[in-house]
């Protein structure tokens, strides 16, 4: 499998809900995260090409839409935003500068 990221991402563990139309929240933690997208590991099977509405609580400015593109491992996926504001792109850039924790 090709990796066709064309922007950075930084390996950090955050506590991440991903909303569905319909259906259960997915409760998930993000393995890495930039401006383009994240790479989470979810508690639920999620589907290629599958979109929700996110949030990251403990960043609250973080949250957009997302969909996702790829299933990298056991319930571990990659998500491509779709809808990121540029107040969650600055706080995305403050925890590249300075990561909580590293995922694990």
């Amino acid at each position: 499998m090709t990796d066709r990221r064309r922007s950075w991402r930084t390996e950090v563990a955050l506590e991440c809900l991903l909303h569905r139309r319909t259906g259960k929240t997915i409760e998930a933690t993000t393995l890495d995260i930039g401006p383009g997208g994240m790479r989470v590991k979810a508690n639920r099977p999620m589907a290629v090409d599958e979109t929700f509405d996110f949030e990251l609580p403990d960043r609250a400015r973080i949250n957009g839409r997302a969909r996702v593109v790829n299933e990298r491992g056991y319930r571990v996926y990659g998500l491509r935003f779709e809808n990121l504001g540029e107040e969650a792109r600055s706080e995305i850039a403050a925890v590249a500068a300075s990561p909580p924790a590293p995922a694990r």
